[in-house]
């Protein structure tokens, strides 16, 4: 009887396994590590990519490696899609800040992943004294101007935003913070965070904007400046916004409460708790100028990276071409490229990649246009004028242009109509007019999963009565 319950419990496991494996496949998971030769003010780089999971899972790392103090975290995304599947990978990213210089070792690292441990064998670090101090500095001026008049007392609640004017289609960060002095003793620990930052989030976010969110999942403890005065900052949330309309944005006071604690005169310790509240704030939204594409165009600062195949074509052939746009607004947002010589190629739908980072209040990052054409007439030619991509540029305040800089050269007959690769292509949507579409069509993936599944329950059950006998 042992025995056929061993057996019985090692089938049900390698069922079980084996099912997880198939539904899970590969681990979705990897651990990186940047920074590891860095200035005393320079982060080392603790990264975990994500491959194709929605939504993204709950990541915590080490709150301590020696000799580092954990800081500040960012998130990117990375999207492509070919063939009609899209594959998104995210990389979550915490900064840890050497407080000395020398070569040290993390030791073995365990990052928490919805409360699965992800191990890594951890790194090296060099930290020495060389390093770039005019970002940190640049920083700490602005937090200064903005917050001076607020740093007055020993704790406050900050809601601040990087500009008070914007053109609509232009981008805003908004953080969210409680700011502790160091000179401030009393000792107090964040309360029912979650329900408290539902109810918060509701008066933040705009109703007119589209948001791009940081992605905070830990409360970062960041050490600040203001007025001279040190500060540890709690940064609860972050999130750029693009206005979507001209309509001013009015963003209201809110309140977080924190649990205090204090010793009575038994030394025994007593919660209670205290609310802190922001100020107000508001953001001037202005029309962009007269133009004739103003409705359709994105605003912010951006640059061109094209490549092809080659620059020698021949006509009814195919060949590769990339219109890479790079800069910071809202990529996610970027529209396809304009061709207008249509007589020229012919231009099958790209693939698309975007890669988004969401760092130091910026959204920043690159859209890639992945074209396959085929010339059709021969001759030289400049594409600055065939092949372009429009934009505003809020620094400029004028509308730009994004001009392809390829100059071609074609040889071969002129044609008509092309085909991709040269080869026969034939649509997925040829003889649909004779499709029966009262058949019905089996699913046999989802059969033979559902068949593995009830399986498992039966012997769970089977198990179940051997051992109750």
């Amino acid at each position: 009887m042992k025995q056929g319950n061993l057996y019985i419990l090692f089938l049900i496991f390698f069922c079980t396994i084996s099912s997880s494996w198939a539904q899970n496949g590969e681990n979705p998971f990897s651990v990186e590590f940047s920074g590891t030769e860095i200035g005393i003010n320079e982060p080392f780089v603790i990264s975990v990519k994500i491959t194709d999971i929605d939504p993204i899972p709950l990541i915590l790392f080490p709150d301590n490696i020696k000799n580092f103090q954990k800081r500040e975290s960012s998130r990117s995304s990375f999207t492509s899609k070919v063939g009609g599947k899209t594959v998104v990978t995210y990389t979550i990213s915490q900064n840890y800040y050497p407080i000395k210089t020398g070569t040290f070792f993390t030791g073995p690292l365990e990052i928490l992943v919805n409360k699965q441990v992800l191990r890594s064998e951890g790194t090296s670090v060099v930290v020495g004294k060389t390093a770039n101090l005019e970002e940190s500095a640049d920083e700490i001026e602005a937090i200064d101007s903005e917050l001076a008049q607020e740093a007055t007392t020993g704790a406050f609640l900050s809601v601040r935003v990087d500009k008070r004017k914007v053109y609509v289609e232009e981008g805003f960060n908004l953080r969210l913070s409680l700011l502790v002095s160091e000179s401030n003793a009393t000792e107090m620990d964040f309360f029912e965070v979650e329900k408290q930052l539902e109810k918060i989030l509701k008066a933040l976010k705009p109703a007119n904007c589209w948001e791009e969110n940081f992605g905070i999942q830990e409360i970062p403890a960041i050490p600040i400046l203001i007025g001279g005065k040190a500060f540890t900052e709690y940064r609860i949330y972050q999130a750029s916004f693009f206005p979507l309309n001209n309509q001013a944005i009015r963003i209201p006071a809110v309140t977080l409460t924190m649990r205090v604690m204090a010793k009575n005169p038994s030394e025994e310790k007593t919660s209670s708790f205290l609310s802190f509240s922001s100020r107000p704030v508001s953001i001037q939204v202005q029309t962009l100028p007269t133009h004739p594409l103003r409705n359709q165009v994105l605003v912010g600062n951006f640059r061109l990276e094209e490549k092809i195949s080659t620059t020698q074509l021949e006509t009814g052939k195919s060949y590769r071409y990339d219109f890479k746009i790079i800069g910071d607004g809202n990529i996610k947002s970027i529209q396809e490229p304009t061709f207008t010589n249509k007589a020229l190629f012919d231009v099958y739908p790209p693939d698309v990649e975007d890669n988004i980072l969401r760092k130091k209040g910026q959204i920043a990052g690159e859209k890639t246009f992945r074209y396959q054409i085929i010339p059709k007439q021969n001759g030289q030619f400049d594409l600055s004028n065939s092949v372009f991509w429009v934009f505003f540029n809020p620094q400029k305040q004028k509308y730009d242009t994004l001009h392809s800089t390829l100059k071609l050269v074609i040889t071969g007959k002129n044609i008509q109509n092309t085909q991709l690769a040269g080869e026969t292509v034939e649509s997925i949507y040829n003889g649909i007019e004779h499709w029966d579409t009262t058949k019905f069509v089996f699913d046999y993936q989802k059969i033979i999963r559902n068949v593995a599944n009830v399986l498992v329950v039966l012997m769970l059950i089977s198990m179940f009565l051997i051992f109750r006998k």
